[in-house]
């Protein structure tokens, strides 16, 4: 059993953590938000500050939306920084730039802290059990620390390299996973004005196996299901996640030379499409 710490407790980071509590670990958690630490009563010891969240334990993840959010849990005011131990573990889930999360590494080393990068996509849509794939980077003996952890919500993880190897794959795996959401839609909407029913179009999509999974789910949502204002508001908040994934991907690609073109197109449009009217 290992004395967890886990930060930011949405979409993604709620059944993660409940997975953790789930698989027989030792769990703290904190989220700003009172709502959002409801469901752990009785599961988890609920925190009052990333600090108090971090007091003896042995890994620390942090699952916040971007870098500015993981530095203000770490290092702002009650931080968890100045609370750990010597020798903890800090495994970052947040999709971060692979710079920030270096400059963040060297901050907590000189506390003799050590950190890996631990981002995670989906592999399937359930929580109830394992259910994303963990992209992981840092030093083997570290990433060794995190297994037990890892293993209780990953149905698969891979050791990706050093320190960012992990995030710069799921910085890769996220650029080519919005540019298809992008292009979906897209084509989606040109076979509508076009005057093709819209089960026509997926019905060749998924016959010439160019719907994948993600693809089927965002035309399927926003383009087939009942609006409602939760479910709108749901996709304009995912669109603001494709905004900034796509805009670190066009950092990362600028500072290995990559052809930009398609990336600032895509980054430019998600927003607009995960956000614009339900039917067309």
């Amino acid at each position: 059993m290992t004395k967890v710490a886990f930060i930011g407790l949405g979409s993604m980071g709620a059944p993660l953590a409940k997975l953790i509590a789930k698989g027989g670990h030792d769990l703290s958690v904190y989220d700003p938000f009172p709502k959002a630490t409801e469901a752990f009563e009785g599961v988890a010891r609920i925190a009052s500050s990333p600090a108090d969240c971090a007091a003896g334990i042995e890994v620390a993840c942090i699952c916040v939306r971007d870098d500015a959010q993981v530095r203000d849990v770490l290092f702002g005011e009650n931080g968890m920084a100045d609370a750990l131990a010597q020798g903890a573990l800090v495994a970052i889930h947040s999709t971060i730039a692979v710079e920030a999360l270096k400059d963040i590494a060297s901050k907590l080393a000189e506390k003799d802290i050590a950190t890996i990068d631990a981002p995670v996509s989906r592999t399937r849509q359930t929580t109830d059990d394992a259910f994303v794939y963990c992209m992981l980077g840092g030093e083997a003996e570290d990433i060794e620390r995190s297994e037990p952890v890892v293993q209780t919500f990953a149905t698969e993880f891979s050791h990706m390299g050093g320190l960012g190897a992990g995030m710069a794959t799921k910085i890769t795996n996220n650029m080519v996973t919005w540019v298809q959401i992008v292009i979906a839609l897209q084509g989606a909407t040109l076979a509508i004005k076009s005057g093709v029913e819209l089960d026509q179009l997926l019905t060749v999509m998924r016959a010439n196996g160019n719907l994948t999974p993600t693809m089927g789910a965002i035309i399927g949502g926003k383009l087939q299901a009942p609006s409602s204002p939760e479910r709108e508001e749901l996709f304009a908040s995912q669109g603001g996640i494709g905004e900034k994934d796509l805009l670190l991907a066009l950092e990362t690609a600028e500072k290995v030379g990559l052809d930009t073109q398609m990336i600032r197109e895509a980054q430019g449009l998600v927003r607009g499409l995960m956000a614009g009217p339900s039917v067309y």
